[in-house]
This record gives structure tokens, sequence and C-alpha cells, in this order.
């Protein structure tokens, strides 16, 4: 993570998931700030640039995490996956800060866990739904 951020950081995911993508955008300026010159945070910051311009897309055909439905065992899966290539040595440190980033991104998606707030919406849906067909009949 950023050194000195992880509040910050914790904030633009929560703003990113929840695709409040302007406070995301200033909560990303302020990261900058206070980020260090390493090639690690470079490319944790190269990451955070990203995923904000994935959720900002309006074509997302192509962009694989804005058209992930989310759930606890793909999250889990994502946040292995990510972990194992942020350690690997393989990789050179800028990368490995690019991996940590998303690492921490699923991290926080398995924390919020959105997938139950869309679970509850679509639930309302159908109820209301039946509510309305039972009371045409």
């Amino acid at each position: 993570m950023v050194e000195g951020s992880r509040n910050a950081v914790s904030q633009y995911f929560q703003f990113i998931i929840e695709r409040r993508l302007g406070e995301a955008e200033k909560k990303l300026d302020e990261i900058k700030q206070v980020s260090g010159r390493s090639q690690h945070e470079a490319g944790y910051l190269k990451a955070l640039e990203g995923l904000l311009l994935t959720y900002r897309s309006s074509n997302d055909k192509y962009l694989y995490l804005a058209n992930m439905e989310f759930s606890g065992k793909n999250a889990e899966a994502l946040k292995k996956e990510f972990g194992q290539q942020a350690e690997s040595s393989l990789h050179a440190d800028y990368d490995k800060g690019y991996f940590s980033a998303l690492a921490d991104f699923v991290r926080a998606v398995g924390k919020l866990r959105p997938w139950r707030s869309q679970q509850s919406r679509k639930m309302a849906e159908k109820n209301l739904v039946a509510r309305a067909s039972s009371a045409a009949q």
C-alpha cells in the first residue's frame, strides 16, 4: 500500500465499489499527493488509476473487473491470485505494486460485500413485481 495513506486508499476503494467516481477521483488526487516515489508505489498508483478508468468507462465490454459479478467465492479467488502475483519473485517492484493494489481492492470488495445489496435489490424488485401482478388480477 502507498505509505501513509492506508485510510485514504480504503476510502478510495469504497468510493469505487459504490461507483461514487467523482469522490474517488478526489481521493485519488489526495493519495497521489502523499505517495512516495518508489517503483512499488508507482505501480500501486497506476493500478488505482486503472480502477477509476475501468469503472468510469462507458464501454466496458473488455474490462474484466467492471464486468465481474462479485461474490464471496470469486472475490476470495481473485484476492489469492493477485496476492500471489504481488509476491512473485518473477515480477519487478512496479508490477508487485500494481498487483498489490488489485489484491487490496478485491480485499475491500470482500469486506464491503456489494453483492449483498445487489441481492437485496433484486429480491425487492421481485417482490414488487409479484405484488403488482397479484393486484392486477
